[in-house]
């Protein structure tokens, strides 16, 4: 089932991004992948685990940093796959997690579109 821990696992790389109702060029990654587990992930050397909301609409994910710049926050999502696409929306704010695939001018929402590469 698409959405689980099991097919959310793998190397995943951004193929695009938005920030604040913005372009944000995947270059400012510094050639950072999203690296999930079953249950941890590692993000450009940023470390920590992840909780799964999938019986909500849209799923939903809370990243738990554990190292690097958000260590000890919880960073609010929400995620869709399909096949080798992931995407996730990040509230990087203190606002509410976001409610749609998009990132409103002004706002601290981090929209990216990954790639699975394993």
């Amino acid at each position: 089932m698409e959405g689980t821990r099991a097919s959310l696992a793998g190397i995943w790389v951004p193929q695009k991004a938005e920030a604040g109702g913005r372009a944000f060029p995947v270059s400012e990654f510094d050639g950072a992948v999203l690296k999930l587990t079953t249950n941890t992930y590692d993000f450009g050397g940023e470390k920590g685990t992840y909780e799964l909301l999938p019986q909500e609409s849209p799923r939903q994910m809370d990243f738990v940093g554990e190292s690097g710049p958000n260590g000890g926050r919880t960073i609010q999502a929400i995620y869709e796959l399909k096949g080798d696409t992931l995407v996730i929306c990040y509230q990087l704010g203190k606002g509410d997690r976001p409610a749609r695939f998009e990132s409103a001018t002004g706002s601290r929402v981090l929209l990216v579109h990954y790639h699975r590469k394993l």
